[in-house]
C-alpha cells in the first residue's frame, strides 16, 4: 500500500461514521429556494483554485433543492489565510456562504505556513469541510532552454525558480527538497500570479517552478508541455499520477527514515488538493445538503465534460472523507510538525 493510499484508508472508517450523522429533514429541502450562495475563493482570478471554483459554481446549483444562485468572490490575500479567517469568524453560519481555500489551510493552525501562527484565527477541525474536487500533484518543471534536464541535475547545480509567495507550493516544496534531499533550488518569491510566472519562465528570467500543480499546468500550459517546451522533472507527491508513470517521485531520492517521515507528512494533505469548506456552526441539515450536492456536482456528466475540455482533472473526496483527513493531521507527533514547520516557514533574519 502506498503512503497516500494509507492516509486515505486510515480516515475511511472515521468518514463512514460521520457520513450517516445527519439526515436532512424536509424543512431543509426548501431553505435554499430563491437564495444566493456566496462562494469565497482564497486565490486570485485566473489561477487553478479560481478556475475550479467557477467550474463547480456553474453546476452546483442544479444539485441543491431550490436551485440557489452562486456568486463567486475572490479574496486572495495571504495564501487563503484571510479568506479562511473570514469563513471561520465573520461569515454567516446559515449555509449561504462557502469557500474554496488553498490546501495548506487544513494544517495552517499547526504550521503557520503563511508566516505567523498569531495570524491564524481558526481551528481547521472546527470548520465544516464540504469536500474536494480534485487531488493535487505538485511537479518540478523546467523550461526547455534551462540547463537543468533531469531532477538529478538539481543535486549538483542551482536551479532558479519562481513563486508568488513564501507560503505557496512553488516556494515551500523547493525549501523542503533542499533540506531533505539536498537539491540546489533558488526561489525568487514575489511574482504576482500564475500568468506572471509563466511569462518569467518563457523569458528566461527563471528556469521553471518547483511546486506547480499538475492540474493547473495542464489547463494553462498543456500545449507547451506537449510541444516539449516544458519538462516535468519530478513529482512532489507520495504516489505517481497515472499519466506520469515514468516521472520519478521526489521521495525516491531520500533514504534517511527520519527525513522521509517528515517529507511524507508535508505531502499528506495533497489528496484534498482543491477543498471546499463552510463556516463552523452551519446547521447539520444544511451542511448535509451542501456535502451531498457537492459530490453529486463532482460526478455530474456535464461538469465532467466541461472539465475534460479545460484539461481539468476531477478526482473528488466527500466532505466526510475530507473532515476525517483534517482530524488525522492533528494526530501528527509534535516533533515532526515543528521540524517541518521550521523548513516550510521562512525564518526571520
Amino acid at each position: 500500500m502506498s503512503a497516500m493510499s494509507g492516509w486515505l484508508t486510515t480516515v475511511s472508517a472515521a468518514a463512514a461514521l460521520v457520513a450517516g450523522a445527519a439526515i436532512a429533514p424536509a424543512s431543509a429541502q426548501h431553505f435554499y429556494e430563491g437564495k444566493q450562495i456566496t462562494l469565497l475563493v482564497g486565490s486570485g482570478v485566473g489561477g487553478g483554485y479560481d478556475v475550479y471554483s467557477r467550474l463547480v459554481a456553474r453546476h452546483w446549483s442544479k444539485h441543491i433543492p431550490g436551485k440557489p444562485t452562486f456568486v463567486v468572490q475572490n479574496q486572495p490575500a495571504a495564501g487563503s489565510l484571510v479568506a479562511t479567517n473570514t469563513l471561520a469568524n465573520t461569515s454567516p453560519r446559515d449555509g449561504l456562504t462557502v469557500g474554496q481555500v488553498q490546501t495548506h489551510m487544513a494544517v495552517e493552525p499547526m504550521m503557520g505556513v503563511t508566516g505567523s501562527l498569531s495570524n491564524v484565527k481558526f481551528d481547521a477541525r472546527q470548520l465544516n469541510w464540504i469536500g474536494s474536487i480534485a487531488k493535487e500533484f505538485p511537479v518540478v518543471v523546467a523550461w526547455h532552454t534551462a540547463p537543468i534536464k533531469t531532477f538529478k541535475d538539481v543535486m549538483t547545480r542551482e536551479m532558479v525558480l519562481g513563486a508568488s509567495g513564501t507560503a505557496t507550493s512553488d516556494s515551500v516544496y523547493p525549501r523542503l527538497m533542499n533540506e531533505m534531499i539536498g537539491t540546489k533550488f533558488k526561489v525568487i518569491d514575489g511574482y504576482k500570479d500564475n500568468p506572471s510566472m509563466i511569462l518569467a519562465t518563457e523569458s528566461g528570467e527563471i528556469m521553471g517552478r518547483g511546486g506547480w500543480f499538475l492540474s493547473s499546468l495542464m489547463s494553462t500550459q498543456g500545449q507547451q508541455l506537449k510541444d516539449g517546451k516544458l519538462t516535468i522533472l519530478a513529482q512532489v507527491a507520495l504516489e505517481k499520477h497515472p499519466d506520469l508513470p515514468n516521472v520519478p517521485l521526489v521521495t525516491e531520492f531520500i533514504t534517511d527514515k527520519d527525513k522521509r517521515a517528515k517529507l511524507e507528512f508535508s505531502l499528506s494533505w495533497l489528496p484534498m488538493g482543491r477543498p471546499f469548506v463552510a463556516p463552523p456552526g452551519v446547521p447539520a441539515d444544511r451542511l448535509k445538503i451542501l456535502r451531498d450536492s457537492f459530490i453529486a456536482t463532482a460526478r455530474d456528466p456535464e461538469l465532467l465534460a466541461e472539465a475534460k475540455k479545460m484539461s481539468l482533472e476531477i478526482s473528488p473526496l466527500t466532505g466526510e472523507e475530507t473532515q476525517a483527513m483534517v482530524a488525522k493531521f492533528y494526530e501528527t507527533p509534535k516533533d515532526v510538525i515543528e521540524s517541518v514547520r521550521a523548513i516550510m516557514v521562512p525564518q526571520k533574519k
